[in-house]
C-alpha cells in the first residue's frame, strides 16, 4: 500500500500492513494526515476555547495539502487528522470534553462488534451540522465524557448517536476522508489496526 504522510510523522504510519512509503504525493494511493496539536477554531467558524492550542502554520501547510489530493487517492486521519478532516468538510469539534485524555484504552462500536483504542485527545470531531449523505460514523464511544465544551456544539447529539471514534467524510469534489480519533499506530498488529486496515483497503476501492 502506498502512502504519503503529510508532515515528517511518519511513524503514525506503522500500522498500516503492506506499507510502503512514498515522497510524493502524487504516488500515493492513501494520503495519511496524523496527529498533535488542536487545530485554529477559525478554520470551522467558532471562537476557541480557553484549553485550545495549534499551530497557525501547521495548519496552512496541512489545509493546503489537503486541497492537493486527488479525487482517486484516501485520506486517513489519526486523531488531529480526523479533526482536521471535519473541518474541512465543514463539521465543527467539541473543543473540550472529559474522560478521553486517559491514555488507556476504551471501548468503541458499531452496534455488533466491539474494540479497544487508545484514548489521547481532549476535543472530539461533531460532524452532526453536516448534510446526513455527506458522513458516516462507523465506530463510536459510549458515554465516556460527562461534557462537551465548545462554540455551535449541542451534546444531546452525542447522546443519541454516540462520541465519533471512526467515521468516513464523503461529498463529490473532496477527497473521501477515513478518520481514526484513537491510535492504531500504538497498537499494531491489534485487532483494531487490523479492522481499520480492512477500512482503508475497502475505501481505496471506492476512490478508484
Amino acid at each position: 500500500m502506498k502512502v504519503f504522510v503529510v508532515g515528517p510523522s511518519v511513524g503514525y504510519s506503522r500500522f498500516i500492513e503492506d506499507l510502503e512509503l512514498v515522497d510524493d504525493m502524487k504516488d500515493a494511493q492513501v494520503v495519511l494526515f496524523t496527529g498533535g496539536e488542536d487545530i485554529n477554531p477559525e478554520l470551522y467558524g467558532c471562537k476557541k476555547h480557553p484549553s485550545t492550542w495549534f499551530n497557525t502554520k501547521r495548519d496552512q501547510f496541512e489545509v493546503e495539502s489537503f486541497k492537493k489530493v486527488a479525487s482517486d487517492q484516501l485520506c486517513v486521519g489519526i486523531c488531529r487528522g480526523f479533526q482536521l478532516f471535519s473541518a474541512m468538510y465543514g463539521g465543527k469539534l467539541a473543543q473540550d470534553v472529559s474522560g478521553h485524555w486517559c491514555g488507556r484504552s476504551h471501548s468503541i462500536t458499531n452496534g455488533k462488534i466491539t474494540y479497544e483504542i487508545t484514548s489521547l485527545h481532549h476535543q472530539m470531531v461533531y460532524p452532526f451540522n453536516l448534510d446526513q449523505k455527506d458522513f458516516e460514523i462507523l465506530y463510536w464511544a459510549e458515554g465516556i465524557s460527562h461534557y462537551y465544551e465548545g462554540d455551535g456544539i449541542d451534546p444531546k447529539f452525542f447522546s443519541m448517536f454516540g462520541e465519533p471514534e471512526v467515521a468516513l467524510f464523503h461529498r463529490e469534489g473532496l477527497p473521501t476522508c477515513l478518520g481514526v480519533q484513537g491510535h492504531p499506530e500504538m497498537m499494531a498488529g491489534s485487532p483494531v489496526a487490523k479492522m481499520i486496515n480492512d477500512l482503508i483497503r475497502q475505501n481505496i476501492k471506492r476512490c478508484q
